[in-house]
């Protein structure tokens, strides 16, 4: 009888301890699981983040090399076109004085708004001074100016008004600046339309032209453009949603949460 209990227990003693071992390895394996998940969701992280830093970088310098771009093209075009305007001055007789002054006049005139174009879009100061709103519509004026374009915008959000930090304001000012400038590049638009709806918790902003469309901008792997885009809506925590499907012209869509 003493031998059967000594059994019995050796018995269970083994069932226990293979049991508690089994317990255990499978502990382990579970937190090697886990850690390796760690891991690899630390490396996704890390890469994106990698990503996202690239993409600021050479957003950064084709940023600068549009203004290098914009002042060889304009102001020193402007201040080349003066200078030759100077040096005919010698060669000009008394009655032409007048259209000389003119002429220099006209070409100084447009340093000044082409100086000022650019200094605008290195820093709108309609952002620190009025929010995004007031920015936006004045950003909306001065591309409407020419008359190729009319820009409608349709705000009935008052979050995008008042809501937004400076930061926020400044990269959703950027973002609908590249928008404008993609229509007006790729579009062959008359009519941009922008409109911001307010809902419970969150803004949707659409925004449409009635051209041709910009197939090449809307793919983010054809245009760095729409990596700008896209890089600063993240950065704002925006959601972008999918294009409307029925627009023939060019659309984009996205939440901006409150």
């Amino acid at each position: 009888m003493n031998d059967n209990v000594a059994v019995l227990l050796t018995i269970t003693t083994g069932g226990i301890f293979i049991l508690v071992i089994s317990f255990i390895l499978l502990f382990v394996r579970n937190q090697n699981r886990l850690l390796k998940k760690q891991a690899e969701l630390h490396e996704t992280k890390l890469l994106h983040q990698h990503e996202l830093l690239k993409t600021i970088i050479v957003s950064q310098e084709e940023e600068r090399g549009r203004i290098g771009q914009d002042l060889h093209d304009d102001v020193g075009t402007a201040l080349s076109n003066l200078r030759l305007t100077i040096e005919m001055f010698t060669q000009l007789p008394a009655s032409g004085l007048d259209k000389f002054s003119v002429g220099c006049k006209a070409i100084i005139d447009k340093i000044i708004t082409d100086v000022r174009h650019i200094s605008h879009n290195l820093s709108p100061p309609g952002v620190a001074h009025y929010g995004f709103a007031g920015a936006l519509e004045e950003l909306c004026e001065m591309m409407s100016q020419t008359g190729a374009i009319s820009i409608t915008i349709d705000n009935n959000s008052a979050y995008t008004t008042d809501g937004l930090g400076t930061i926020n304001a400044l990269s959703l000012y950027r973002v609908m600046a590249e928008l404008i400038n993609n229509t007006i590049k790729h579009a062959r638009a008359t009519k941009i339309f922008i409109s911001f709806t307010e809902a419970e918790d969150s803004v949707e902003v659409l925004y449409t032209d009635n051209g041709i469309g910009t197939t090449a901008t809307i793919n983010p792997a054809k245009g760095m453009g729409m990596q700008n885009i896209e890089t600063r809506l993240k950065v704002i925590g925006a959601t972008l949603l999918p294009q409307l499907p029925a627009h023939t012209g060019y659309s984009f869509r996205f939440i901006l949460n409150k």
